[in-house]
């Protein structure tokens, strides 16, 4: 089955022509398009719920309910809402051990797997590697399924260090996510590293819920898993910024990996629709001329599970741009919003990651040029995050995160709902 996957890149403005060996600087608005694709949600779906029970989960929440019965709670409507031909597992921790070995959805599946979600105990310590380990080890090794991990915790890792199991994670083509409920700003920045776009920060009970319940969709809903944007300049060019601005036009940022040439995309969704943003200097060579030149190329790789296959390059494009012989005025506008996006989004997560609050006034200033409702949104936001900034450094870096990543769990759900009634 061939995706409707559309990959395209736009200038913020064409070129002027200038001598060959001079540096110029080039805006680019990377789109991925993905038109719908009925059959790709029909995609069996394994599942394993990874669920921390650990002693500080008695907590009472703002609900009146405690920490792992809201987390009960959230893994039941998952286990209610399954589809046909989807299964479930269920891990514990700590210490990590098996609570539901891999089930069907039937009926008897659904039951056996909500009498083993609530028949865990509210008791032990947090330690998210062998959680995920075991968690792994629980899934078939049928190609053609979606393999989904969701993990919930409340508390700081005490561990060994997570973040190579993560990698096995996503080269096995398992989707994971991570809400974590509480977890200081610290605790955090560990949680974003092992999940990314996928880490949820939550404060309530219905944050709670709806956690369980956007990754459930954001699942049902993907066609590719695990993908990623990978580009290749020519020699002459250096990237100098590649990011994920929005999904969906709301703020979903992700910076490239340290070698700045690889976005961690995640799933990709029937109907959705994500922007990048690459900027790159490039010395000019001796043979341009007006027209359009091509300075390397973007490939969107992932795994796609109705093919059963890993790893492919689902589209391609040039990184090109348009020379002109003279001026040409004007700017592309939807592009130049998204680069003012992308500079707030930039610096607001810098704040996040190093509570310099130098990187605020940044923000406030880059999102100030822009109108995208995207923008509009973060703009609110980041007064409040300044204010916060002096009183509570920790808990305005955690509101910092969270506004960078604008991707709504209810919106996710409601989505799912409306698809299968198309």
């Amino acid at each position: 089955m061939q995706l409707p996957l559309s990959l395209t890149v736009q200038s913020l403005a064409n070129a002027m022509l200038a001598k060959s060996g001079l540096k110029s600087v080039f805006h680019l608005m990377i789109s991925i398009v993905m038109g719908a694709v009925e059959s790709a949600r029909k995609v069996a779906t394994d599942y394993v719920l990874v669920i921390d029970h650990s002693g500080s989960t008695g907590s009472i929440l703002n609900s009146g309910a405690s920490i792992l019965d809201t987390a009960k709670d959230a893994g039941q409507k998952v286990v209610d809402n399954l589809d046909p031909g989807d299964r479930i597992a269920i891990v514990g921790f700590s210490p990590a051990h098996t609570v539901l070995n891999l089930t069907t959805s039937d009926n008897a599946g659904k039951a056996k797997a909500g009498n083993a979600l609530y028949a865990l105990p509210c008791d032990g310590g947090t330690e998210y590697a062998p959680a995920l380990k075991h968690a792994m080890r629980l899934f078939g090794t049928e190609s053609n399924r979606k393999k989904v991990i969701i993990m919930f915790t409340d508390g700081q890792d005490f561990g060994p260090d997570p973040l190579p199991i993560c990698t096995e994670i996503k080269e096995a083509g398992i989707t994971l996510f991570v809400g974590g409920l509480g977890v200081n700003n610290e605790g955090e920045k560990l949680l974003d590293s092992m999940a990314g776009a996928n880490f949820k920060s939550l404060n309530t009970a219905d944050e709670v819920t709806a956690f369980f319940a956007d990754a459930q969709a954001q699942a049902a809903m993907a066609a590719v898993t695990n993908a990623q944007l990978r580009i290749t300049p020519v020699t002459f060019a250096q990237v100098m910024n590649f990011e994920k601005v929005t999904r969906g036009g709301k703020p979903d940022y992700v910076p490239a990996d340290a070698s700045s040439k690889l976005i961690p995309i995640g799933d990709i969704a029937v109907s959705d629709r994500i922007e990048c943003y690459l900027s790159m200097n490039v010395v000019l060579p001796e043979d341009i001329k007006p027209g359009r030149r091509a300075f390397g190329k973007i490939e969107l790789v992932g795994d796609v599970p109705s093919e059963g296959t890993k790893a492919q390059v689902l589209c391609s494009t040039p990184i090109a741009v348009q020379f002109s012989a003279t001026a040409v005025p004007g700017m592309n506008e939807a592009v130049k919003d998204m680069i003012n996006l992308a500079a707030a989004s930039r610096e607001t997560y810098k704040y996040a990651q190093t509570g310099d609050a130098s990187h605020l006034a940044a923000a406030r200033k880059t999102v100030g040029f822009s109108q995208a409702e995207a923008a509009k949104a973060l703009a609110a936001q980041l007064a409040s995050i300044q204010a916060q900034a002096a009183q509570d450094p920790d808990a305005a870096a955690k509101q910092a995160r969270r506004a960078t990543k604008g991707f709504s769990a209810a919106e996710a759900a409601e989505a799912l709902k409306k698809l299968k009634k198309n």
